[in-house]
């Protein structure tokens, strides 16, 4: 095990454990309310051995993350905190999560960052609770916040939220809590985190982000549960494109860890199936993401092209699509979408200028990839000489063009440039990108 930690939405904590090597495929797994990461401890260690990299967190307010500053506990922040974790996790993973963890799941991945995770395993996940159940479920999570003389009253109080349900006989449950000096054991983590419920309120938000899921999915539920039924996983399966079914027997709300080794055999199937340790194959027709993943794994510089359009203002995009082509004469080409709206004023500009960043300018190369700023506003260029395209001042190198000749490249059109001028600073280190994110080169 490893101690990890991440900054969430606004910089908060996230506390987290690691087992298993970062170079295997990540597996992400979220717990549910009122519940710590070392709920899924026996998970993680079976993954690891399964050469998987399984990381535990805690959600914000629970374990060892830290609270909302605002004591507030909304589905925006909870989305905010996965979103900045699955962006610093060393390659896309499969989330593994309950209850609500899945709909944070659902309604991150939906909601616009497909490419950050490769499958979802989804617990009891219901988007349809009604006004009495929530309530139910909300006395529930409270009585989680009472103090209490032993463990027996812990599972006690748990057991009589479900009374149809099997009595839970985990040990894990007990990691939520801590003893006190005077022997009373409390549950760790902000009491106003169990007052959020289960957000119904989100119910049109999180169908909507559901039926725009385009990764693996399967949706996992004990037979046995009391507020999450068959009728209601298969509604939410026929919601989810390519969604799968899998119900453990004679299980109740804690089927990941009182049958533990089923749920186990369960996940573990479904990731070797759609989320494979093994290479990946792309073959011409199958899904596109395959391709532009394996693309992703050719490191590149980054680079911001620019030129100048009839109105004489200055018109720039982050690409990484820059390769030199020949020294006699100098020629060097990037491609440009065809979709992409400056691709007219590229064509009839007849110059432009690629400028490659060092590494202390991210910030520039994700401004001129943003769709919703003005992109020079605050950048220092300039144009040199007469005719030229704008140069961004302190860039690695800079390479002013004419227009040598644009070529057919499918979804793309390929730009070749003859270089009038090159200016480069050879004291700087390269922004690198890979596998969708930047870097920085690493020196051992």
């Amino acid at each position: 095990m490893e101690r990890l930690d991440f900054q969430g939405f606004g910089g908060i904590h996230i506390a987290g454990t690691a087992f298993g090597s970062p170079d295997n495929p990540s597996v992400l797994l979220l717990p549910s309310h009122g519940q710590t990461r070392e709920f899924w401890y026996g998970s993680a260690a079976a993954l690891a051995e399964a050469g998987r990299y399984a990381i535990c967190v805690d959600l914000r307010g629970h374990g060892d993350s830290a609270p909302s500053p605002d004591g507030q506990y909304g589905l925006g922040a909870y989305i905010g905190d996965l979103r900045t974790i699955l962006a610093a996790l060393p390659n896309r993973a499969v989330v593994v999560t309950a209850g609500l963890g899945a709909l944070i799941a659902m309604a991150t991945v939906g909601e616009g960052a497909p490419d950050l995770v490769s499958g979802l395993a989804l617990v009891d996940a219901n988007i349809w609770v009604e006004q009495a159940v929530a309530a139910h479920m909300g006395r529930a999570l409270a009585s989680r916040a009472m103090e209490f003389d032993d463990p027996s009253q812990i599972i006690d109080a748990i057991a009589a939220a479900y009374p149809s349900e099997p009595r839970p006989v985990t040990d894990r449950i007990m990691a939520a809590y801590a003893r006190r000096d005077d022997g009373r054991f409390y549950w760790r983590g902000d009491p106003k985190a169990l007052a959020s419920g289960s957000l119904p309120e989100f119910e049109t938000r999180l169908t909507a982000a559901a039926a725009r899921l385009v990764c693996p999915v399967t949706l996992i539920r004990g037979s046995l549960n009391a507020t999450v039924s068959s009728a209601v996983t298969e509604k939410l399966q026929a919601l989810i494109k390519g969604a799968e079914i899998a119900e453990i027997e004679g299980a109740g709300h804690y089927a990941t860890s009182d049958r533990e080794d089923d749920f186990n055999a369960i996940l573990l199937d479904f990731l070797e199936r759609k989320a494979p340790r093994q290479a990946l194959a792309f073959i011409e027709g199958s899904e596109p993401r395959v391709l532009r993943d394996a693309l992703g794994c050719f490191a590149t510089g980054v680079t911001v092209v620019t030129t100048i359009n009839e109105a004489g203002e200055p018109l720039g995009l982050t690409a990484n699509s820059f390769t030199s082509v020949s020294l006699d004469p100098p020629l060097i080409l990037f491609a440009l979408a065809r979709k992409s709206a400056n691709l007219a004023a590229f064509e009839k500009a007849g110059r432009f200028a690629v400028n490659v960043l060092h590494i202390g300018q991210q910030p520039v190369g994700g401004r001129f990839a943003s769709r919703d700023v003005a992109r020079f506003d605050g950048v220092d260029w300039a144009v040199r000489g007469e005719g030229g395209s704008p140069i961004l001042a302190g860039s690695l190198a800079s390479f002013d063009c004419r227009t040598h000749a644009i070529h057919d490249g499918g979804d793309h059109l390929i730009f070749v440039g003859h270089v009038d001028h090159a200016w480069f600073e050879p004291h700087r280190d390269p922004l690198l990108y890979f596998r969708g994110k930047f870097r920085r080169l690493h020196f051992a």
